[in-house]
């Protein structure tokens, strides 16, 4: 009795799964004492705005920086080819390919970074960004990704045209960033070959818009004197930022710091290291003082990194016997969880968009295997 009132008050102060936790950060979010990136100010803070191209596809043939070099408080207008003497104008990505830090000489999305604007302040930035004059001669577009892979689509990424492989597995096509398997090919294939019952379908997953209140931002402060850089930035993956932060500039990781601080909600949206946080931060190693950069509401519902849509043929092969044969699988593509029948599942996705920010895996095969632990399912079968 007494082992049973013990484990009683122990699982009560645990508070475990199924016990309502108290939420001890509510109260300094309800009195407005939260500390979000625009909330941060540091004495001679310069404040940077983006300019975006308007084409999906397009070469630059010319920036005209003169009209907001002569606005009131703007300090700079940033380019590729400014970038491009300390080679910062291209950027790994995590998925093993690199992307442009700001256009260079060519857009390969709507609204994809071309310069940024530095002012003394925000209103001051916009208006310098309005007066930036880009020339454009569109490109034929891509919009849909099994466009992408046609015979006379137009190539996008003209950077890695002629390369056989990108990262993850060969390429087919100059608009087919990667191949990415994983799981028993010869199994699955032996499933499906032996199945009873197989069910195809090909599902449209649509874009989604993760939409966070906090939009994306950074401070970067860089002290010329220590040598040290501070960053406080809305990022879900603070570690790895320091990372690209220390390939980048060539300033050691253990001379960066990264703040996360409180966020307004991520979503996933806040895994890449957008372009803004990059030229904040090279425009303060470059200046001395601290770079603003905080994402519009306009600019996060149009340019930020969403869910791509994409099409994905799936397939699932299944037994009808039972009783042999029970474990929960759950197919990713689907999202839910398929009878225990089920032997062996096998995700296709479609190839990928190359106009979409986060490249999307071409091939993908999965067998899904009983969790540790889990108790086995009983079904029905037709």
């Amino acid at each position: 009795m007494g082992e049973s009132a013990e484990l009683t008050e122990r699982e009560q102060k645990l508070q475990g799964l199924g016990t309502a936790m108290l939420r001890r950060e509510d109260a300094r979010f309800i009195r407005g004492q939260g500390t979000y990136i625009d909330d941060i100010k540091l004495p001679g803070m310069l404040f940077g705005a983006i300019v975006r191209s308007p084409y999906a596809h397009a070469r630059i043939t010319a920036i005209n920086k003169a009209k907001a070099l002569a606005a009131p408080g703007v300090v700079a207008v940033l380019t590729a080819e400014d970038l491009k003497p300390v080679k910062l104008h291209w950027m790994p990505t995590a998925g093993g390919d690199v992307q442009a830090v700001l256009a260079d000489e060519k857009v390969c999305f709507q609204y994809q970074e071309v310069a940024m604007v530095l002012a003394s302040d925000r209103y001051a930035a916009y208006d310098g960004a309005a007066l930036v004059e880009v020339e454009y001669q569109e490109l034929p577009a891509v919009t849909e990704p099994k466009q992408a892979l046609s015979p006379d689509a137009p190539v996008i990424r003209e950077d890695i045209a002629d390369r056989k492989e990108v990262g993850h597995g060969p390429r087919t096509h100059p608009n087919h960033i990667f191949t990415w398997e994983a799981g028993n090919k010869a199994a699955a294939d032996a499933a499906f070959a032996g199945a009873a019952v197989t069910v195809r379908e090909e599902i449209l997953n649509p874009r989604v818009h993760p939409c966070p209140l906090e939009t994306c931002g950074c401070v970067a402060s860089f002290n010329k004197a220590t040598g040290y850089l501070t960053v406080y930035v809305t990022s879900q993956i603070p570690h790895l930022f320091r990372t690209v932060l220390a390939m980048l500039s060539g300033i050691a990781e253990s001379k960066i710091r990264v703040v996360g601080g409180d966020i307004g909600g991520g979503f996933g949206n806040k895994v890449p290291i957008y372009p803004g946080y990059v030229v904040a931060t090279v425009a303060s190693i470059v200046t001395g003082v601290p770079v603003k950069w905080i994402e519009s509401r306009i600019d996060n519902l149009r340019a930020t990194t969403t869910v791509s849509a994409s099409w994905r043929p799936t397939a699932t092969a299944a037994s009808r016997d039972c009783a042999s044969r029970r474990w929960p699988i759950t197919v990713p593509s689907i999202r839910t969880s398929l009878p225990a029948s089920f032997l062996r599942a096998c995700f296709r996705s479609a190839p990928a968009h190359t106009q979409s920010r986060t490249p999307t895996a071409a091939w993908m095969r999965c067998i899904p295997t009983r969790p540790r632990g889990a108790s086995p399912t009983a079904a029905r079968c037709a």
